[in-house]
């Protein structure tokens, strides 16, 4: 009989606001055994040197990432946790959407700006499991540790399900609010007095 499959759901942060509706589309959802580990970060490295610490710690059969001004889908987890059931020893890259309607992956493949760390779930088998780091561009590393692990547990399995909002809402309602509102918080920046200035003094420069 195989092993019930449970999450450690990583989340790094710089404490930003919009942590405590993260920490709500994971809660909401997790199940005996899973677990979610949280650190807080001033580290100018998009949060890598903490999810390497958090994933050496990781007790769950299986891997999650969760930025922390992004939402688990509702129901996100149930579909990761049938794929990780079905596809044992394998890596599933799921989708997200962004606020704007976009998303990743766009296409099945395996490339960089084509995933992103709330897509991915990952087996938790240590010795198979690239570092999370990307020292020459600390921004893909994401990439260079699905990557890595790839080449030790094989290739990726795309799958069509949408998993996460990012920078947006789980919740319909607020994610169409956030949609209507966000051109006028846009607005609101580039007629700012400092927004002005900065702009005045960047045409100077020029």
């Amino acid at each position: 009989m195989s092993e019930p499959v449970t999450f450690t759901v990583i989340v790094p942060t710089r404490g930003r606001s919009s942590l405590g509706g993260t920490l709500a589309s994971i809660t909401e959802q997790l199940e005996p055994g899973d677990e979610a580990i949280v650190r807080c970060s001033r580290d100018e490295d998009f949060g890598n040197a903490a999810r390497r610490s958090m994933i050496e710690r990781a007790k769950g059969t299986h891997l999650l990432f969760m930025d922390d001004d992004d939402q688990f889908a509702t129901g996100a987890l149930a579909t990761m946790r049938r794929f990780a059931s079905e596809n044992p020893g394998r890596i599933g890259i799921f989708r997200m959407r962004y606020l704007d309607g976009r998303l990743l992956w766009s296409e099945p493949v395996l490339r960089q700006r084509n995933l992103g760390s709330p897509m991915l779930c990952v087996p938790n088998i240590p010795e198979r499991l690239a570092p999370w780091a990307s020292p020459d561009y600390p921004r893909v590393a994401d990439f260079r540790f699905v990557e890595g692990t790839a080449k030790l547990l094989g290739e990726p399995i795309f799958r069509e399900e949408i998993v996460a909002h990012i920078r947006s809402d789980r919740r319909p309602a607020q994610r169409l609010l956030k949609r209507l509102t966000r051109p006028v918080e846009v607005l609101r920046l580039r007629v700012a007095p400092r927004t002005r200035l900065l702009r005045a003094f960047g045409r100077l420069r020029g």
